[in-house]
């Protein structure tokens, strides 16, 4: 019994002990790698770990990355005494190039087994001049990669030659004969004295054009559509385009283990990050002709405009609708409403204003349209007289006007009326105070009484009144004088409502962010500042230019950081027109700012 309990003790004893022994091996994580290589040479880098996890690999700063982590695992198995065991390995290889002389820090890599993070040791490697100098050309088979003719991007226009403010499409592509492994970063071309619409692409797509015999891989990064706002030679800048391309490269195995794998010539792919500029494009701005009809404000492009009244007989206090709608193709965002003669005994409420606008590579095109509600006051017959805009149509080469006809409307009287006693016609008071002053009513109240025997004639007051008298109208006169100055000249009127029509508009725009409407927010935003400065300088839309405005407002002696925050903000309004959403940022700011900036204006200019 005793020897029972004796072995018993001694087997648990090697249990225990083996299984510590299990424990305390661990996880063995190690990393291989040469601590010396020559310039511009490739090597390997293989981290290996005896248990399976989650790897991470680190970020190789000093090299540059040819490809990887190759993984490969290798399972082993021995017998000993009758006794099977079996051990696996798992490695990462990462193939490098030696890009830079020096000694630099490889880090360390991160496997996580069990919820627990283990690590390699960090490996010193210094890179030494090639002894030869020439040792990439030894080992590459292949020449070195020349961009020209291979990758290379470019700016392509619709038309060359275009009136101002005639629209231009602007394609902006990607060509290239290798394979594009990745875009890293884009800037759009510069562009003076040019407004900007962006037309949705969607999401970035490879296709292929053969050009010239030739095939290439081909990527339409960007299209605008641009509206010249000065004519002459304008200049569209260069795009500057950051792209990583893999190419195919051949060189010479190394060891026997290549080329058992492999054979003599190894191929690999190779990342190479190109910096690529488009070429500079010329357009030729011609300028609108000289003799501009007074109603053209600008507009370019092909319009027409039809009117549609809902009734032309009503009675007094009942409503109609008149509705104008404005289509074709060109800037018709730029559009404003055209301006209408109602008679003035109707009641005409702002109108309600709705618009469908289609960007496209055909330009921009859609309609607005305007609708009025009015109500008669009075009964008779009246006319709005015929309204309409011009617009400069670059086909024709010519100023062209949309016009309205007469529109006539019949008024009846409405309930409560007085029939007249010779018939059916009825006379209001309104009428008899139209017509003539041969009748007067019956006045219902008397007034003041004087005592009988009061005379005002040469009473004191009297005496006062005619001292007076040529004084009030002498300055009634030149109140009136004035007015008649201050309306007769356009430019100083403009001016006095710059603010007033500016803080109009913002008022829209704070209805639009209030119902979460941002195109219609950034679109009033910017007319606002851009009215605000056409109005404050006495510049056409059409005339007027970013350049402009700052030089106006510098010779104003406005703050650098004035004109620099209102030009930011126009900027920052045309950008999130058409930026996706998730780039739409600070929408209440932008409005704040707005208010801000021309208040600040308006203080300096005061």
């Amino acid at each position: 019994m005793y020897k029972i309990y004796k072995n018993t003790l001694i087997l648990l004893v090697v249990l225990i002990s083996s299984s510590f022994s299990a424990y305390s091996q661990g996880v063995k994580f190690t990393v291989d790698a040469p601590r010396k290589v020559e310039h511009q040479a490739q090597f390997r880098v293989t981290y290996t770990c005896d248990h399976d996890g989650d790897f991470q690999g680190p970020e190789f700063k000093n090299f540059q990355l040819l490809g990887g982590p190759s993984v490969s695992s290798q399972t082993s198995m021995s017998i000993v005494n009758g006794r099977t065991s079996r051990s696996s390995v798992k490695s990462y290889t990462y193939y490098l190039r030696a890009t830079k002389i020096g000694t630099y820090t490889l880090p360390a890599a991160r496997i996580e087994i069990d919820d627990k993070i283990h690590k390699t040791v960090e490996l010193k490697i210094e890179v030494i001049k090639s002894v030869d100098g020439n040792t990439t050309q030894a080992e590459i088979i292949n020449p070195d990669f020349k961009a020209e003719g291979n990758v290379f991007i470019k700016s392509i226009v619709s038309n060359k030659s275009v009136y101002m403010g005639e629209p231009i499409i602007l394609t902006q592509k990607l060509y290239s004969k290798e394979r594009i492994a990745n875009i890293t970063d884009f800037k759009e071309p510069a562009l003076k004295n040019f407004y900007k619409e962006i037309i949705d692409i969607g999401d970035l797509k490879l296709e292929t054009e053969v050009i010239n015999g030739v095939k290439y891989n081909v990527v339409t990064l960007k299209k605008s559509i641009l509206f010249p706002q000065k004519s002459g030679e304008l200049i569209i800048g260069k795009s500057n385009l950051d792209i990583i391309v893999q190419l195919i490269k051949k060189r010479r195995a190394r060891d026997r283990m290549e080329q058992m794998m492999y054979g003599n010539v190894v191929q690999y792919y190779d990342n190479q990050e190109l910096k690529l500029k488009s070429a500079k494009v010329k357009i030729n701005v011609k300028p609108l002709p000289a003799k501009r009809p007074s109603s053209f404000n600008g507009i370019v492009g092909d319009f027409k405009m039809t009117t549609t009244i809902d009734k032309t007989e009503l009675k007094t206090n009942d409503a109609l609708n008149l509705k104008i709608k404005i289509s074709g193709k060109g800037n018709i965002g730029l559009l404003d409403l055209p301006k209408i003669e109602f008679p003035p005994d109707f009641e005409v409420y702002d109108p309600k204003v709705s618009k469908s606008i289609k960007r496209s590579t055909k330009g921009v095109s859609g309609s607005k349209t305007y609708e009025y509600l009015i109500i008669p006051g009075n009964e008779g017959e009246f006319v709005i007289p015929s309204f309409g805009f011009t617009y400069f149509n670059p086909k024709t080469e010519q100023f062209e006007t949309s016009k309205s006809k007469d529109i006539n409307i019949s008024v009846l009287r409405g309930e409560g009326g007085v029939a007249n006693s010779r018939g059916n016609a009825a006379v209001s008071r309104d009428e008899i105070k139209y017509v003539g002053k041969d009748i007067r009513h019956i006045q219902l109240q008397i007034g003041d009484v004087n005592k009988k025997g009061f005379h005002s004639f040469n009473s004191l007051s009297h005496l006062l009144w005619m001292l007076l008298s040529p004084i009030f109208a002498v300055l009634i006169i030149i109140m009136i004088k004035k007015q008649e100055r201050k309306f007769s000249n356009k430019s100083l009127m403009r001016l006095k409502k710059a603010t007033k029509m500016a803080k109009k508009r913002l008022k829209v725009a704070k209805k639009a962010m209030e119902s979460n409407d941002d195109a219609l927010f950034y679109e009033e935003t910017s007319k606002a500042l851009w009215g605000y400065l056409s109005d404050k300088f006495a510049i056409s839309l059409s005339d007027l230019s970013m350049d402009i405005a700052k030089s106006k407002l510098k010779e104003q002696n406005i703050d650098d950081n004035d004109i620099n925050e209102i030009a930011g903000l126009i900027e920052q309004c045309e950008y999130a027109r058409y930026a996706p959403k998730s780039e739409q940022k600070g929408i209440s700011d932008i409005y704040s700012k707005s208010i801000n900036v021309i208040s600040k204006i308006e203080k300096t200019l005061k």
